[in-house]
């Protein structure tokens, strides 16, 4: 795979997760794709896109902090693991380092060995969070009547997708036109700069692999891949829903719900996963919804 890292400077962003007035401070490998697929439309290229990332060599991961320059992964689902006989003396001190460890969303990749092994500095961990991103809000008088939820970024995000001349091309063309809700407001725009990976990042990615693994991307497997990658994973799930636009009817419809795994979700085996199409029933063209799998070896 001839991965890179893709850094994305963001000023603010509006990723909204069913709430005009909530933004999240990261996204998808989907909401990605989608935005992709549009500069794909605007250059004339949505075939030549669609074909690429069909291919079982493109991998594209969500979006993670890029903070002083390392590279950051979201937690493992399930990890760490901790032993069930505990000595009751320690309870407190476990139930105080649960609590810590659920602020902790996104682990360094130079931390996350010792995390895994329980040997991390938790207070440190949960300092690093507060480092990517603040949230806003803001209301345009005699405009917007709503308040709008606006991230304010500290610090970088970054994907992992396979470097080609159209993504590189389409990915260019995207930090001017913006990702995320209200672009029309001045949201979304961010600076590109194209990485190599870090070695030790390198030699941990996958596509396929019988050990276990945590996932990069929000991804579903196939239906026949399902019942061997569920066996022992530690997973949440996230729903894909929304409307799409028919130009036949002049109405939004809304298309079918997907099921996905949260990137972070822990598996013991790797899974290919799909581009899955969602669209309205009686729609006139496909909506295409990323749900791949790229994969760090646990």
């Amino acid at each position: 795979m001839n991965l890179k890292i893709y850094k994305m400077q963001f000023q603010n962003a509006h990723f909204g997760e069913g709430m005009l007035s909530e933004s999240v401070s990261s996204f998808d490998a989907s909401r990605l794709y989608s935005a992709l697929f549009l500069e794909a439309q605007k250059l004339g290229k949505p075939d030549e896109f669609v074909e690429l990332t069909q291919n079982t060599d493109f991998v594209l991961s969500d979006a993670f902090p890029f903070i002083e320059g390392q590279p950051f992964l979201p937690k493992p689902i399930g990890y760490p693991r901790v032993d069930q006989q505990i000595d009751s003396t320690d309870l407190k001190t476990v139930r105080q380092k649960a609590k810590k460890l659920k602020k902790i969303l996104y682990i360094p990749l130079n931390k996350l060995d010792l995390f895994l092994k329980q040997e991390a500095d938790i207070e440190e961990l949960e300092a690093y969070q507060n480092q990517l991103a603040k949230h806003s809000y803001t209301t345009q008088k005699g405009v917007d009547p709503f308040e709008v939820g606006v991230t304010v970024y500290k610090n970088a995000l970054y994907i992992l997708a396979s470097q080609s001349n159209l993504f590189d091309q389409l990915m260019e063309s995207l930090q001017y036109s913006g990702i995320g809700g209200k672009r029309s407001s001045g949201l979304g725009g961010f600076s590109l700069e194209i990485l190599p990976l870090p070695s030790v990042l390198a030699e941990k990615l996958t596509v396929k692999s019988n050990q276990s693994v945590m996932a990069l991307s929000t991804s579903l497997p196939e239906d026949e891949e399902l019942e061997d990658c569920i066996r022992g994973a530690n997973y949440l799930l996230k729903k894909s829903s929304g409307f799409a636009y028919s130009e036949t009817t002049g109405t939004l419809l809304r298309k079918q719900d997907l099921y996905k795994f949260k990137s972070g979700s822990t598996f013991r085996t790797t899974f290919k996963g799909k581009i899955a199409d969602i669209r309205p029933d009686n729609f006139s063209h496909p909506v295409w919804n990323f749900a791949k799998g790229i994969f760090y070896q646990l």
